[in-house]
């Protein structure tokens, strides 16, 4: 950590706790925007933030907000109700291109929310995520776009081409994340070439999720913004008229009379920001295309957890889960989330009690939570699928393991049944054989 971060976290702290009457608060305030922004980027990295942990201790400013990294302290803020603004981790984002219905920035009754992000997540549950969903993940169709995939992984590691399975979106992992997650969420059919293509142009093509981020999108997207705004529209089509939503009831006093072209835009803003990005980024880490991040002091980074998949019982699905567990703990699909302090409060920073007002934007890194010595030991940084807690401890789908306030990720069975299948698949293909074997979680 540098002089320019020092500077900048007292600064930020100066931001955060000044007093109304602080003049010199407020004229720093331009110079604070711009630390936040340019924090923002590197705020979604494990290892950036426990640098911070070590130089600040578990509570630092840093992105502008506070970030409140004890263990306990992440798990009462999982496991209470968050109030929330436009912020997608440290970004800022675009609340233009947003739907009102957007439940990542909407708060919950219990800390000052109006009843709708209750409403609208009652929809999502009880829409999208049914019973046909677990239908749908077992079937013969699911199934044969994970042997697809297994015999386009055979193929392209034997001819030593394993980063083109990672990197094209025509093919290999992200294609099938496309096909696989449509399906089964929507019923979207992967045979429907014209749906398909559509959805990847948008998702991966003209980049779904940057477009709804604040500052990166007017500059990505400042010469063809009405090209994404045409591909989004056809996707919510696609999702209004897909077998999941098009089943709805519209105008349900329990949904705030929701309507199926409201839902099917609050679910591309899902899937672009979440839905598609998390099981890519969780999918690419324990397939080992995405190495354990390099922590100051430790030998994580070392660590190639595709030699760990190859001795794992591909047979056992608890095992498997576990795998993805722990290399989910070692680094996060999504580092980080927040809430907004309803009351004002008092944290220990730097050995100082420091208090907080009202409104305070406090970060929760579920990443750090993870890694936290007081918990899980002398191996923290190393790699233990059976290690004691791995389970119920679990941040990386915004709960404590099963436990949560109501905002656990609603496509968490999916995504974990999905890549279980995959790493026994492709596992299976590493190691020569050649029998499937598939179930249900």
């Amino acid at each position: 950590m540098s002089f320019t971060e020092d500077l900048a976290h007292k600064l930020q702290l100066l931001n955060l706790n000044h007093a109304l009457y602080n003049i010199f608060a407020y004229l720093l305030k331009p110079i604070t925007a711009f630390i936040t922004l340019y924090q923002s980027k590197p705020a979604n990295t494990a290892v950036y933030l426990h640098q911070k942990r070590i130089r600040y201790g578990k509570n630092f400013a840093c992105a502008g907000g506070l970030w409140m990294s004890d263990f306990e302290e992440v798990k009462k803020n999982l496991l209470e109700p968050q109030a929330r603004t436009y912020k997608l981790a440290p970004s800022q984002l675009r609340k233009e291109v947003l739907p009102k219905s957007f439940l990542l920035s909407l708060s919950q009754a219990g800390a000052g929310g109006n009843g709708d992000w209750e409403a609208y997540r009652a929809a999502v549950n009880e829409v999208i995520f049914d019973d046909s969903v677990k239908e749908r993940w077992g079937d013969s169709t699911a199934r044969k776009l994970i042997d697809d995939l297994a015999e386009e992984y055979k193929t392209l590691k034997m001819d030593d081409k394993l980063d083109f399975f990672f990197e094209s979106n025509d093919s290999g992992l992200n294609m099938f994340l496309a096909k696989y997650l449509h399906y089964v969420i929507f019923g979207i059919d992967p045979s429907n070439e014209e749906a398909i293509k559509a959805i990847v142009k948008f998702h991966y093509e003209l980049k779904s999720a940057a477009y709804h981020i604040n500052v990166i999108s007017q500059i990505l997207f400042r010469k063809n913004e009405s090209e994404v705004e045409q591909a989004l529209s056809k996707v919510a089509k696609i999702y209004e008229d897909s077998p999941t939503i098009s089943k709805m009831n519209e105008n349900e006093e329990r949904y705030k009379n929701m309507t199926k072209k409201e839902l099917s835009l609050l679910m591309v803003s899902i899937m672009s920001l979440a839905g598609m990005v998390g099981p890519q980024t969780l999918a690419t880490i324990v397939l080992g295309n995405r190495g354990l991040p390099e922590y100051e002091g430790k030998k994580t980074g070392s660590i190639k957890v595709e030699n760990i998949w190859d001795t794992i019982d591909l047979n056992d699905r608890d095992e498997v889960l576990k795998y993805m567990l722990e290399c989910g703990r070692l680094r996060h699909p999504v580092s980080n989330t927040h809430k907004i302090a309803q009351e004002p409060f008092a944290a220990e920073v730097n050995g100082k009690n420091v208090k907080f007002p009202k409104g305070t934007l406090i970060y929760i890194p579920m990443q750090l939570a993870s890694l936290d010595e007081s918990v899980y030991g002398a191996d923290t940084f190393e790699f233990n699928h059976n290690r004691e807690n791995l389970c119920p401890f679990s941040t990386i789908f915004h709960s404590f393991g099963n436990e949560t306030n109501g905002r656990i990720c609603p496509g968490k069975a999916v995504a974990e049944t999905m890549i279980v299948d995959v790493l026994i698949a492709l596992g299976k293909v590493r190691r020569g054989l050649t029998d499937q074997a598939y179930g249900t979680m």
